[in-house]
């Protein structure tokens, strides 16, 4: 690893996400009641998936790991997207709901003619939730590398490309290093770097049992969540849609300490993306302050490459009027666009 790589390394990273939403007055944000049930659209098809996995290589597959996998209806089917969100994000942050319709990273992947899986990580959504203590990235890349096994098998011949983002960025990069069975990954909204950002959001999480959110359900000890409200710190909030704000805030789910460390490990060590060997695509919003101040931009894409040592082909791109959620701010369709093309061109 380069001995000249600008780190930060003052503070271990306790969270998976943040902006420099810091820097302006936060906006108010009261959640709102959003249908989370996705419906077919033009040029593709949709259904949920359901497998069940082992928490470890060669455990009982007593979990069962859900996820919505999207077809394409007319365009050529150029290979698989496996799409795995964040802490406190389940498949709905590549495919969320609004009262202004639908904005959704999978679906417009799916138009361009890839087979798209939008995951919900154990302890999210439609998947089984075991003790908090037994979810970290080593858990969740092993569930992920089950999940892709099957997908080969049903979808023999097609590459497949990793999409993560934020934790499941974390988890995206130490699944091909550990398990050699994927042709790209795409990283966003994550770089090995840190920012003063994540101060300010440390502070937005707060135990899920303390949450009106989670009030008459059975969650497991020691989960975490953001505080009411709160998401709008995810945003840049010049180019956010406050309906789509208030969407991703109704449907905000559970994390655990686990994840958290993982994800730290990772910002601050290294820990799997020296040993990822397939092409890396790695974007970050141009106002994503967890993982850097602004006057440190330039420096901290210029140095990332250096976490990918064993990569033959890395990119890394800045996305101007994007904060920490790219996939939700309003220039969203674009940087789908950029990973569609990317992909297109490596595999």
């Amino acid at each position: 690893m380069s001995s000249d790589k600008p780190r930060n390394r003052t503070a271990r990273l306790t969270v998976g996400a943040a902006s420099a939403a810091l820097l302006v007055t936060a906006i108010a944000v009261t959640a709102q009641d959003v249908s989370a049930a996705p419906a077919p659209g033009p040029g593709f098809t949709l259904h949920t998936i359901t497998q069940k996995v082992s928490l470890t290589d060669g455990g009982p597959a007593d979990q069962t790991l859900s996820a919505v996998e999207y077809q394409p209806s007319h365009a050529r089917v150029k290979g698989i997207q496996v799409m795995i969100p964040g802490v406190t994000y389940d498949h709905r942050y590549f495919d969320l709901k609004t009262n202004r319709g639908w904005i959704s990273q999978a679906r417009k992947a799916a138009k361009d003619g890839w087979i798209t899986v939008a995951v919900d990580r154990l302890g999210t959504g439609g998947s089984s939730s075991p003790a908090a203590d037994q979810l970290n990235g080593t858990t969740h890349s092993a569930t992920i590398h089950q999940l892709i096994t099957k997908l080969r098998t049903d979808h023999r011949g097609l590459p497949v490309a990793l999409v993560g983002h934020s934790m499941g960025s974390v988890v995206a990069i130490q699944e091909a290093a550990s398990y050699k069975d994927v042709d790209a990954v795409v990283v966003t909204g994550f770089m090995h770097h840190t920012g003063s950002g994540q101060l300010l959001f440390n502070a937005a999480i707060h135990p899920a049992a303390e949450d009106a959110a989670f009030a008459g359900r059975a969650i497991p000890d020691g989960s975490l969540t953001t505080r009411d409200g709160m998401r709008q710190l995810l945003y840049w909030p010049f180019n956010a849609d406050l309906s789509t704000v208030k969407a991703d805030d109704a449907v905000k789910q559970i994390a655990t300490p686990g994840e958290f460390t993982s994800f730290g490990d990772e910002v601050n060590d290294d820990t799997y993306g020296k040993n990822v060997n397939v092409p890396v695509l790695s974007l970050v919003g141009q106002h994503d302050g967890l993982y850097f101040d602004p006057a440190d931009l330039n420096t901290t894409l210029k140095a990332e490459t250096a976490a990918y040592p064993a990569s033959p082909d890395v990119d890394v791109k800045a996305i101007p009027g994007a904060g920490h959620n790219l996939a939700l701010q309003r220039n969203a369709d674009s940087i789908t666009n950029i990973i569609n093309k990317w992909l297109s061109r490596k595999l």
